[in-house]
């Protein structure tokens, strides 16, 4: 021996030496090409609430079967029976009436005039559904137009 104190250089039986390492790199990201666009982007949504079209003031109400139909609209009451028509504006309509008919499925409808005469017209209806909702909106539709007649609109001078 040579009277120094070590591992010997080539000597298996020596411990090995800790080597200086480095700062750890990250491992490198994959690179991704920006998926194409399928639609074109939309624009950011206002600050504010958007304004929506006023409600339809005119609104209409139709119900019709094979033989008969009934028509509720801005210009008056129409009733349609085997294609004879009757048309009563809303300047000659005193009141109106509806009810259910005779078994329940139908849609009776009457229009009075001044002098006390009356005109009514039937219309069936396929379900108890669909006269519910027949019901609900002639109701809603008759509310509008004899609302704006008993109600008429406050001129201004």
């Amino acid at each position: 021996m040579n009277g120094q104190y070590g591992p010997v250089p080539g000597n298996p039986y020596a411990q090995p030496q800790p080597q200086p390492q480095s700062a750890p790199q990250p491992a490198p990201q994959p690179v991704y090409a920006q998926p194409p666009a399928y639609a074109p982007p939309q624009p950011a949504p206002p600050a504010y609430a958007p304004s929506y079209p006023p409600p339809h003031h005119n609104p209409e109400f139709l119900a019709a079967d094979s033989r008969s139909g009934i028509v509720v609209d801005e210009n008056g009451v129409t009733f349609d029976f085997e294609g004879q028509s009757a048309e009563f504006p809303w300047s000659e309509i005193q009141s109106i009436h509806s009810k259910p008919g005779a078994g329940g499925h139908r849609l009776m409808v009457a229009v009075v005039l001044p002098g006390g005469k009356f005109y009514e017209c039937g219309v069936k209806a396929r379900n108890s559904v669909t006269l519910n909702q027949w019901f609900r909106d002639l109701g809603h539709v008759l509310g509008v137009y004899l609302g704006r007649r008993d109600n008429p609109p406050l001129s201004h001078p």
